[in-house]
């Protein structure tokens, strides 16, 4: 296979791993600079390879690019807290390109630059990416692919050879055929269509805890991320319950596709929970509306206390979590103030603390606070008082 050809619209059928191998060994013998776009024809999804002298730069593209970015940071970048409004706010600052997702790349060689993360992160955060979307591509079945020689990405990070992956990504295809899930698209979302039925099944912890993860916004993916483990688990797990039609999987929109319709449909806006955060740390308020965000409700960060009566009035949330420590006013005086006022008479609040010794639950129930959750917010225990608060 030359580089002529390449360049050309090429159909390639059952793009499984042999030819993977064969198609980049080419491109790197012939030490091929450039932008490799695979289209998926019947779904339309279009994935881009960035080549430097054969070897691979970057690769994005699909369905869910910021959902598998989001991904990427909380298995390998954990120390970069993912979140969604200020990710929208910077993209439309720097007027980001998302047709080709080039963005990620410097976002990635800036972070290794100042050394927020490690060249090893760095490298890590690519093939999570490339793996992915080899078993995206390969899932696809048929693709065309051609070369675009002018679109070059210069390499600021140390670049990967594909050769390393592909029989990594032929392990995943197999274990997937062999699970008889050929299928069942790890981009879909699992959602439960028969309660009742379910509920007969299970024990009440378990059918609660189902309820909270299969909202119909996490894909297969997300879950297996949130539960640390693997896609191919996650799918098995629910098997039998998707067989049995309790389950169902679907189609979701990308996470800033879906805050955009959110604000833009007032309606389906409306449908959702608010839940509104009270604390002067915004590293406190991200990590709240990341597992807030994932579980399918509205969130609202309030980081300036003295600000937060009349933000509260305006949209009025239907669950507030308060810090108690904070500069200017504490949060027991400031719930004080909220019960005072006819619109939060009986909104449930729940203090942030690290402290919740008797003392301080008597003074928190003087002053109309609902319950406690521990400062170092752990995903579980914020869901389950998520659950406890809301109809």
């Amino acid at each position: 296979m030359n580089a002529k050809i390449i360049s050309e619209d090429l159909i390639i059928k059952e793009f499984t791993a042999p030819k993977q191998l064969k198609l980049f060994t080419s491109l790197q013998q012939a030490q091929m600079s450039g932008q490799l776009t695979f289209i998926n024809p019947i779904q339309g999804s279009e994935w881009y390879f960035y080549l430097y002298l054969g070897d691979i730069v970057y690769a994005t593209g699909g369905i869910h690019p910021i959902r598998r970015w989001q991904r990427n940071l909380i298995s390998n970048l954990p120390q970069i807290p993912f979140s969604l409004s200020s990710l929208q706010e910077e993209l439309t600052e720097y007027k980001a390109d998302l047709s080709d997702n080039i963005w990620e790349y410097q976002q990635l060689c800036n972070w290794v630059e100042q050394k927020v993360i490690t060249p090893e992160q760095g490298k890590s955060a690519l093939r999570f990416a490339i793996r992915e979307i080899l078993f995206d591509i390969t899932q696809g079945r048929q693709v065309t692919c051609s070369l675009d020689q002018n679109n070059i990405l210069y390499p600021k990070v140390k670049t990967i050879k594909l050769e390393e992956l592909i029989p990594e990504n032929q392990q995943t295809w197999s274990n997937w055929e062999n699970a008889k899930a050929l299928d069942r698209s790890p981009n879909l979302a699992p959602i439960i269509l028969h309660s009742q039925d379910l509920q007969q099944k299970t024990s009440i912890p378990a059918f609660q805890s189902l309820c909270k993860l299969l909202n119909g916004n996490r894909t297969i993916r997300d879950l297996a991320v949130q539960l640390k483990t693997t896609p191919l688990q996650v799918l098995g797990s629910l098997l039998p319950y998707i067989q049995s039609g309790i389950f169902g999987l679907v189609d979701v929109p990308d996470l800033l596709e879906l805050l955009t319709s959110s604000d833009n449909n007032h309606y389906s806006n409306q449908d959702r929970p608010l839940i509104a955060c009270i604390d002067d740390s915004l590293m406190v308020s991200q990590m709240m509306e990341q597992i807030i965000g994932m579980a399918g409700y509205r969130f609202m960060a309030i980081n300036d206390p003295l600000e937060a009566v009349s933000a509260l009035v305006e949209r009025q949330p239907d669950l507030i979590f308060l810090d108690i420590v904070m500069p200017k006013i504490s949060g027991y005086d400031l719930c004080a103030q909220l019960r005072k006022h006819e619109k939060f008479a009986d909104t449930p609040i729940v203090f942030l603390t690290s402290n919740s010794g008797i003392i301080d639950r008597i003074r928190a129930k003087i002053v109309g606070s609902s319950d406690f959750l521990k400062k170092t917010v752990d995903a579980d225990e914020l869901m389950q008082k998520v659950v406890e608060h809301l109809p």
